[in-house]
């Protein structure tokens, strides 16, 4: 049985006052003055205090002076930014449960800061990737306005090239501002979504066959595998319409002509499973780990050429985690790549 720091105490007092008692009693019958008997408990009692006195500096000494000290030293390691430590001091006693709250709030604290130091790392590279995403359109159409200002375009063909550029480019900054736009509301909001009771089946329909309108002239095939699950959901109709948008968009940028998107959905007892598959290039081993990392590109210049800002899929995470589920990817190159995601079912 383990003793706390109190108890020990209270037994070593306990200790020094019962020793005398008990010698007095052991030895008082043979004694023949009062006199003997006032040596005797004086002596008794001189030695029960030595020991005990002895027994309680062991005990401050073990139990109170050493984690103390080990807590002084993990302070001034904590003034002077280090935090890479273990307080050693681990007894099952009123002390040691100290330093296990003192050990867990220098945790606490490490855990903080290095979330703090990542946020100022996704800060800095969130304003060089805007820096250099933004100029570089903004350069381009600088460059085509001054040519028209300078009169060097004589040709209405010309002319209309020039125009179509600056046009697309401004399409470019506006889908990357929409972007911006966009993540910085999900931080801000910290993930509160108005989410609504929906039929899945009605909800899905209803997203994506104006997708089937738009790929109806296209070279690109679109194949959607029906019936969808119906069953309810908690779902925000925006939020799920971006992720769609994002996969079908990135889908239909790089399985090139000719190629096939596939979006099907599974049910299990649990929750509804959404995946978009496409026939395309497909992403690098490399890549696939930090797909949904905000602002990484895994084909930097062709992401680049089709305005991407590295934000799309960052934001289709948040928008699922706030929705309650996951989402993943799978790529195979050049065979198949599929985007799955899933989405609570009301039970």
């Amino acid at each position: 049985m383990k003793l706390g720091i109190r108890k020990k105490l209270i037994i070593a007092f306990a200790f020094m006052i019962s020793v005398p008692v008990l010698v007095v009693f052991a030895v008082g019958s043979n004694m023949d003055t009062g006199i003997g008997n006032a040596i005797i408990i004086i002596f008794a009692q001189s030695i029960a205090f030595i020991v005990c006195a002895s027994i309680i500096s062991g005990i401050i000494a073990h139990s109170v002076l050493t984690p103390l000290n080990e807590l002084h030293k993990a302070t001034k390691r904590i003034m002077a930014g280090d935090l890479d430590f273990e307080i050693k001091y681990k007894k099952d006693n009123e002390m040691g449960r100290y330093c296990l709250a003192f050990d867990q709030l220098r945790m606490q604290l490490k855990e903080s800061l290095e979330k703090q130091d990542a946020l100022e790392k996704s800060r800095k590279e969130l304003i060089a990737s805007i820096s250099h995403d933004l100029r570089t359109p903004i350069s381009s159409i600088r460059g085509y306005v001054e040519g028209l200002e300078d009169g060097i375009v004589h040709d209405r063909e010309r002319f209309n090239r020039y125009i179509s550029v600056i046009k697309n480019k401004t399409e470019s900054l506006d889908k990357q501002i929409e972007s911006l736009f966009q993540y910085s509301q999900l931080e801000l909001s910290g993930g509160a979504q108005d989410l609504c009771k929906r039929n899945s089946e009605e909800l899905f329909e209803a997203i994506l066959e104006p997708y089937e309108l738009e790929f109806a002239d296209c070279n690109i095939q679109l194949e959607i595998v029906r019936p969808f699950p119906k069953v309810d959901i908690l779902a925000n109709e925006n939020g799920i319409l971006h992720v769609f948008d994002n996969l079908i968009s990135n889908a239909k940028r790089y399985v090139g002509e000719n190629g096939i998107i596939t979006i099907q959905a599974n049910l299990d007892d649990r929750c509804l499973t959404i995946s978009v598959s496409d026939n395309g290039s497909g992403i690098a081993p490399e890549d696939l780990p930090r797909v949904f990392d905000h602002f990484y590109r895994a084909e930097k210049s062709r992401s680049r050429n089709y305005g991407g800002a590295g934000l799309g899929l960052a934001i289709c995470k948040r928008v699922i985690e706030d929705h309650g589920g996951e989402i993943w990817v799978r790529s195979i190159s050049n065979t198949i790549t599929t985007f799955s995601f899933t989405i609570p079912i009301v039970q």
